[in-house]
């Protein structure tokens, strides 16, 4: 593949008690010389995995590897946002540490000429996988029907109205490639609390991004591979008791015109 001038990207991915699957995604970007950096960003793990974390990484002997340590855990939505703070490029595919990107995913957003700053390129698949038979490929983690589609506010309001199962997947994954500066810069504009949105993060982020006028494009053709488990955000998080709540407050913003 031809590297263009200027356009290397970085890899976020926020951590959390999650040694046992990194490396499975760590092996597959490491090499890549367009990812100039992959930033890991610790949200307060327990020792022990913290400390597998960093075996894990010495391993690859890369100063393309940069961990960076928080000094209190801050939860899923901040510790996206302060990962993405730490990267210097301007472009950069955020990932769960659980899943999994490689060259094929990256190969598909060069295929672009230009990647659109008003943008976020999103999957038209999560394919799923897992250490249980009940665990893999889920029907709803396919969103190639929405392919080729521009997600705006309009479109947002009308696929949640209408109940579309995979419309609500696409919406609550933080999996995709992202202009880092001007995504920062919108988040920062809001002030949430924890307790209540943890659960639905990308949900909020996806709702906040499109609110300020800038669109989600589903990109035909991208996949990544994404862990179903037990231990996931989703599946623990106390936050989930205020997931309906936080899903009306979202719509009722959409519906708001700046």
């Amino acid at each position: 593949y031809i590297i263009m001038s200027n356009r290397f990207i970085s890899v976020a991915i926020p951590f959390y008690n999650n040694s046992n699957y990194i490396n499975d995604l760590l092996e597959n970007i490491i090499n890549d010389k367009r990812i100039t950096e992959i930033v890991i960003c610790d949200d307060k793990s327990n020792n022990n995995e913290l400390n597998k974390l960093k075996k894990i990484i010495c391993q690859y002997n890369s100063n393309k590897i940069k961990l960076f340590e928080n000094t209190e855990n801050l939860g899923c939505y901040h510790n996206k946002l302060n990962t993405l703070s730490k990267c210097s490029n301007e472009w950069a595919c955020l990932i769960d540490s659980d899943n999994i990107i490689n060259k094929v995913y990256i190969d598909k957003l060069y295929e672009y000429e230009n990647w659109d700053i008003n943008l976020i390129y999103a999957p038209m698949w999560a394919y799923t996988f897992g250490e249980t038979i009940n665990e893999l490929a889920s029907k709803n983690l396919n969103y190639s029907q929405f392919k080729n589609e521009y997600i705006d506010r309009i479109k947002y309001i009308q696929y949640f109205n209408s109940g579309n199962i995979n419309f609500k997947c696409l919406i609550n994954t933080c999996n995709y490639f992202l202009p880092v500066n001007k995504y920062l810069s919108i988040m920062k504009k809001y002030n949430y609390e924890r307790t209540k949105i943890d659960c639905l993060d990308s949900n909020v982020l996806f709702a906040d991004w499109i609110h300020d006028n800038n669109k989600v494009y589903i990109v035909n053709g991208l996949i990544y591979k994404h862990r179903l488990h037990s231990q996931s955000n989703y599946t623990l998080s106390p936050s989930k008791k205020y997931s309906t709540i936080v899903e009306s407050e979202i719509l009722q913003k959409l519906n708001t015109i700046k």
